[in-house]
């Protein structure tokens, strides 16, 4: 672990690979006779962490349900924060469900597959060997009759899709950066019966009065690239900060 994620763990889980813990590329040779068996549990694997990368075409669905951060000011990847400093994923239940009601980061739609770029220009379907769902006769193999099954062509679509909307956000990121309309901030609380405040979390976010002082030049530019509209609704997804801590309060009850 670098001293920069050792210092931000949110940096750690926007890395490319992150929950990832043994990658390997997906082939007849190698995974022939593995697939995929879904868990009866199948967001234990996920109920510790407290952030999730998310793209850009999520941040209308996630704003809803989460508060939205960045990982950091010099690369920052927007982050759905699912639990606070000390605590684990309050969005997950005693049986390993995700709150039915909340969207579901497609970061975690995807796992355990991923897509890699090779050599020679080529993308290839990235398999994460230890994880959980991944089995020897499986409910779902990877192959049939020598063939990748239908089921891996469609987590290939998926997945495909996916990555391209992460290069689309790294885009966005990149903007967010030269305008220079990041800043560090904290959420603060108040303590119940009284007028004292108490930070609830660190973190890294679109400052508004920022965004608002842009030239009105660049703010048409944005707007008809369609960049503008994300950045206010991280803004507005502010508002699940206090949610987020009844949740918090609820588990640790």
């Amino acid at each position: 672990m670098t001293e920069e994620n050792q210092k931000n763990p949110l940096a750690a889980m926007a890395g490319q690979k992150f929950l990832y813990q043994q990658p390997e590329v997906l082939t007849l040779e190698d995974h022939g006779s593995l697939g995929i068996t879904p868990n009866e549990r199948p967001f234990d694997f996920v109920k510790d962490e407290r952030a999730i990368p998310l793209t850009m075409v999520e941040i209308s669905s996630a704003q809803r349900h989460y508060p939205i951060v960045f990982s950091n000011m010099e690369d920052p990847v927007p982050m759905a924060v699912l639990g606070l400093p000390g605590g684990g994923n309050v969005f997950i239940d005693e049986q390993g469900q995700w709150d039915p009601l909340c969207y579901v980061p497609s970061y975690l739609r995807c796992y355990p597959f991923a897509l890699a770029s090779q050599d020679n220009g080529s993308r290839a379907l990235v398999l994460d060997r230890a994880g959980p769902t991944v089995t020897e006769e499986a409910r779902f193999p990877f192959f049939v009759d020598s063939q990748p099954s239908a089921e891996v062509k469609a987590i290939m679509q998926f997945v495909g899709e996916y990555e391209e909307e992460r290069k689309r956000t790294a885009e966005f990121s990149r903007l967010l950066v030269k305008h220079k309309v990041l800043d560090k901030m904290q959420a603060n609380y108040n303590v119940e019966g009284s007028n004292e405040q108490q930070v609830l979390a660190h973190y890294v976010g679109i400052n508004l009065q920022k965004l608002n002082a842009l030239d009105p030049e660049v703010v048409l530019e944005l707007h008809s690239n369609g960049w503008l509209a994300p950045m206010y609704l991280m803004h507005y997804s502010m508002q699940c900060w206090r949610p987020l801590r009844l949740r918090a309060d609820a588990r640790n009850a």
